[in-house]
């Protein structure tokens, strides 16, 4: 299966780190025919494609269950539907909704580079490194600047879409070709009108204890070390828009201070246990007017964390 070929022509091809709506294999492709428009907005786009077969087969060997791979495939059917509907310069632009067939999966997206997780060394999932990939470093400018446009996302995205993402993270923030930060990875996003103590509606996030990061289990829950303490307690889950605001908050500090502020390898008791215990040392690292900022962020006490405005200077 493949998008329309009078509209694209797939040029080159590379694996690179996304989310599960933008998941498996990416290739580069050139519009040809078809739109006039689209061809003038977007000379190149970006063909994702998943090979179902063969995530049927890791699956297996994997041991994992059969439930396991559908509901892989439902959080991909349903954060690409989100995407074709978010309309917003922040948020990665799909140019042909997701194709499907038995075999496989396809979408068609604006130039995307890399992810945010390719951007800062995480290659373990790319068979061959783009040599532009390689040995590539982000200045703390560049960072703070795609922190912002995040930062305007969400508030879009929670202000004006009236959803909750659930999945901020590194792999989450795809890079556009010509530099912008898109937010992309919406398989965990629900309406943030939903009631958030219906246990119908709100389900804690499952982790096994140990790292499964790269697998797919770990692809129907959020990364814990990213995620908000309400969403992985076992009793009483809730969720809101602050929760995106405490991931926004670990991904900053992430990226600015090179290592993971939470690093408690998928065990959600260790992450709980540092985030009692965080200290005024772990922010060491950051610049000292983001601190103020990113401490308010990461509150325990969700009514306490500033919007995400706050971290663009704008309120």
């Amino acid at each position: 299966m493949s998008p329309d070929r009078n509209l694209f022509r797939t040029t080159s091809s590379s694996t690179r780190s996304a989310p599960p709506d933008l998941a498996s294999s990416g290739s580069s492709a050139k519009a040809r025919g078809g739109s006039t428009l689209i061809s003038h907005q977007y000379p190149t786009v970006c063909v994702w494609m998943l090979d179902k077969r063969a995530l049927s087969e890791a699956r297996v060997r994997a041991g994992l269950s059969k439930a396991t791979e559908d509901s892989f495939f439902e959080i991909i059917r349903s954060s690409a539907s989100r995407l074709v509907r978010l309309r917003h310069p922040g948020v990665v632009h799909v140019i042909q909704a997701l194709d499907e067939n038995k075999n496989a999966m396809a979408m068609v997206t604006e130039p995307l580079f890399a992810s945010v997780a390719n951007a800062i060394g995480m290659l373990d999932n790319i068979l061959k490194v783009p040599q532009e990939l390689q040995g590539m470093e982000m200045g703390l400018l560049e960072v703070k600047h795609g922190l912002l446009q995040i930062a305007e996302s969400l508030d879009f995205l929670h202000n004006n879409a009236c959803l909750v993402h659930r999945g901020i993270s590194p792999e989450a923030i795809l890079i556009n070709s010509s530099g912008p930060w898109k937010l992309g990875g919406f398989g965990f996003a629900i309406s943030a009108d939903q009631s958030s103590t219906d246990p119908s509606v709100v389900q804690p996030f499952h982790y096994s204890g140990h790292t499964m990061r790269v697998s797919i289990k770990n692809s129907i829950s959020s990364i814990p070390e990213l995620t908000a303490p309400e969403l992985v307690r076992t009793k009483a889950p809730s969720f809101g828009r602050s929760s995106d605001i405490f991931s926004f908050a670990c991904l900053a500090y992430h990226l600015i201070a090179k290592k993971s502020l939470f690093d408690c390898h998928n065990n959600v008791k260790m992450y709980m246990n540092k985030l009692t215990y965080l200290s005024s040392e772990a922010f060491s690292s950051i610049p000292p007017e983001l601190v103020a900022d990113l401490k308010r962020m990461l509150s325990p006490n969700e009514a306490l964390r500033s919007p995400a405005l706050d971290f663009t200077g704008k309120r």
